[in-house]
């Protein structure tokens, strides 16, 4: 099978689930246009791993993109609310806002991981610089000029502690 129809095929499933989650959204089915999105990215992530064309850069826009999408149509059914009177009025649920910002939150996650995830880890794993000497000692005869009087210490005697340090 060849790439094209490997990529055909999992952006084939991401929109007819996409379809299918408008239509339940559509009529007015929320848990089922929830189970319908969560399915669809479980089956598209694991058809790309069993096709072998998985992305960690793909499927992290695929999340943020799907949350993003499901905190808009949480939004619609719990954060505004209709009210009768005076006519065309909304009414704003405090919670419901405040969950569809939750979500948006935990949506934009993975897409800054992808983003910014790379830089961190390398910045955070350096080496810390350790005590050393600020000569570079390429051969012994530098080290006999800098002074006659001083002997290089050894690693125990580093470990030991037993040392004076040139001024």
């Amino acid at each position: 099978m060849t790439l094209m129809m490997k990529n055909c095929i999992s952006y084939g499933v991401l929109g007819i689930g996409l379809l299918m989650y408008f239509v339940f959204i559509n009529a007015y089915q929320f848990v089922e246009s929830t189970i319908v999105m969560l399915l669809v990215v479980m089956l598209w992530s694991a058809l790309t791993t069993y096709l072998d064309i998985f992305n960690t850069q793909i499927f992290s826009k695929v999340v943020s993109l799907s949350g993003l999408i499901f905190a808009i149509s949480f939004f619609f059914f719990f954060g505004v609310e209709e009210v009768a009177m005076p006519k065309g009025a909304m009414l704003f649920n405090a919670s419901g806002i405040a969950m569809t910002l939750f979500i948006i939150f935990m949506s934009i996650l993975p897409a800054l991981y992808v983003i910014h995830g790379d830089k961190t880890i390398q910045t955070t794993h350096q080496k810390t610089p350790t005590a050393q000497s600020t000569y570079d000692f390429s051969s012994p005869s530098e080290v006999e000029e800098i002074d006659d009087n001083w002997e290089i210490a050894t690693d125990e005697d580093i470990e030991s502690g037993n040392f004076e340090v040139a001024a």
